[in-house]
C-alpha cells in the first residue's frame, strides 16, 4: 500500500516543503526502485537517498524491504536541500509494520551535502548559531564546549549541523532553546561571538565548498570545508569531538 509524507512549514522567513510517495514491501534484500515520470534527476537521487537512509535506519529484525518511489512533489521556491531526503525517509517508516519509528536526525551523504553546498555558492553567511556547554559559570575553549552549530544563508532556512561519530549531519531546522541541567551545568544557545571562530565569518559570501570525506567504513560526510571572506574555514567531526580551523588565503579580506 502506497504511503506518502509531506515536510511542510512556513516561517516569517524561510518555507519547507516535500512531499514522497512509496511503497514498502517485503523483499528477500534490501532495494530502492522506482523512476517517477517528469522529475528532475537531482530531486530523483535525494528521494533515493532518503529511501536508503529510512532502509538502514529501520529496527533490528525487520528484515529486507524493497522501497518503490512512486511520486516526489516539490517546488522551485519552497523546497530545500534536504525536504525531499526526508520525506523519503518518513515515508518509508510509514510503512504498517515499522515500529517503534526511527528519529530523522538529517543527511550525511557526501553527494547530497555537496548539492547543499553548491546550492549556497554566492551567499552570504548572514549569522551563525552556537550551542555550548557551561558548568559553573564557565566553558571549555571554542571547539571543546561545542554542542551544536546553525548556519544561516540569506534567503535559506538555517541548517543545524551535528556531530555523530565519524560523521556530520545537516538537518533544517531552528535553533533550539537553552536549557538548565541543574547540578550538570547548562547549554547555552546564542549568536557565535568573538574570539570564537566561527563568528569571524559572519558577513562573507561563500566563494567555494567541498566536502570532507568520512576516515572510515562506507562514503559518509566527515565536515566541510569552506571558503568564504578571504580564509578556507573546516568544520569536522571524529570521534563525537568537533574539529575547527581557519586559514587566511593569500590577497584575502579577512
Amino acid at each position: 500500500m502506497a504511503t506518502t509524507y509531506r515536510v511542510a512549514r512556513q516561517t516569517a522567513r524561510w518555507c519547507r516543503f516535500a512531499a514522497v510517495t512509496v511503497d514498502v514491501v517485503a523483499s528477500s534484500r534490501d532495494e530502492v526502485v522506482g523512476v517517477p515520470e517528469g522529475v528532475y534527476p537531482d530531486r530523483l537521487r535525494e528521494a533515493e537517498l532518503g529511501a536508503w537512509h529510512g532502509l538502514r535506519a529501520l529496527p533490528a529484525g525487520s528484515g529486507p524491504r524493497q522501497v518503490i518511489i512512486r511520486d516526489i512533489v516539490a517546488t522551485d521556491a519552497d523546497t530545500n536541500i534536504g525536504d525531499i531526503h526526508e520525506a523519503a525517509a518518513r515515508a518509508v517508516w510509514q510503512a504498517p509494520d515499522v515500529a517503534p519509528r526511527p528519529a530523522y536526525v538529517g543527511f550525511g551523504d557526501p553527494e547530497l551535502v555537496d548539492l547543499w553546498l553548491r546550492d549556497r555558492i554566492g551567499l552570504h553567511l548572514t549569522a551563525v548559531t552556537e550551542a555550548r556547554y557551561w558548568y559553573e559559570g564557565r566553558r571549555g575553549p571554542d571547539a571543546d564546549s561545542l554542542l551544536h552549530i546553525w548556519l544561516h544563508f540569506e534567503r535559506g532556512a538555517p541548517t543545524m549541523l551535528h556531530g555523530r561519530g565519524d560523521e556530520l549531519l545537516l538537518s533544517v531546522e531552528e535553533p533550539y532553546a537553552s536549557y538548565d541541567m541543574d547540578e550538570y551545568g547548562d547549554v547555552r544557545v546564542g549568536p557565535a561571538e568573538a574570539p570564537d571562530l566561527l563568528a569571524g565569518i559572519v558577513g562573507a559570501r561563500l566563494e567555494d565548498a567541498a566536502v570532507i570525506l568520512g576516515l572510515f567504513g562506507g562514503p559518509v560526510c566527515a565536515g566541510v570545508r569552506l571558503r568564504l571572506g578571504g580564509a578556507e574555514v573546516t568544520i569536522a567531526t571524529y570521534g563525537d569531538e568537533w574539529t575547527l580551523a581557519r586559514s587566511d588565503l593569500p590577497g584575502g579580506a579577512g
